[in-house]
């Protein structure tokens, strides 16, 4: 007919699975494995919008112990507890995660685990990591708190927890202060 020589794309199509039909207009033919490439490609675009949830509330950190093991070196290592709640209907899978902990604005405890936890819905976790103390950063703040005559000391720690390889990490800061 003559609709059929204008317009040939569209009489072409008709008879073709959504692979085919894409694969067709984006000039990529038909390969062997496209339908398998479509429907990764589906599951992942599915799995980043899902983690883009607009009610996804960021998990608190906060720690718990923080105690003298025995080094190697000079510089002094310290085991520090930290408690992770999940505030979300969905299990935290960590795969690993980095600290720094700031004592009056120097760095002080700088650490990374990468020991698996996973923290359940709604639900609580501790985790036992181990950072080192910068011995300059750590003369720093000692000099200084020498100086402070209010006796406060301001921290803050930043955390980031990495929950996959195609999720984005999570960064959290909290911040305050205390009396030594």
């Amino acid at each position: 007919t003559c609709s059929e020589r204008i317009f040939p794309a569209v009489f072409i199509m008709r008879g073709m699975n959504l692979p085919d039909r894409i694969a067709m207009k984006f000039g990529l033919g038909r390969r062997p494995g496209s339908t398998l490439v479509m429907i990764c490609l589906w599951i992942f675009l599915s799995a980043g919008c899902a983690t883009l949830r607009p009610d996804f509330v960021k998990p608190s950190v906060s720690i718990t112990s923080f105690k003298p093991v025995a080094s190697e070196g000079f510089a002094p290592r310290f085991e520090i507890g930290m408690h992770i709640v999940n505030p979300n209907a969905t299990k935290l899978s960590l795969r690993c995660m980095s600290y720094k902990v700031f004592l009056n604005y120097f760095k002080v405890v700088e650490g990374a685990a990468n020991q698996p936890l996973v923290v359940p819905a709604h639900g609580e976790a501790d985790i036992k990591v181990y950072g080192t103390v910068s011995l300059l950063e750590g003369m720093r703040f000692a000099q200084e708190l020498m100086k402070n005559e209010q006796g406060q000391v301001d921290y803050r720690l930043q955390a980031t927890l990495d929950i996959g390889a195609l999720l984005p990490s999570i960064k959290i800061e909290k911040a305050g202060s205390f009396a030594p």
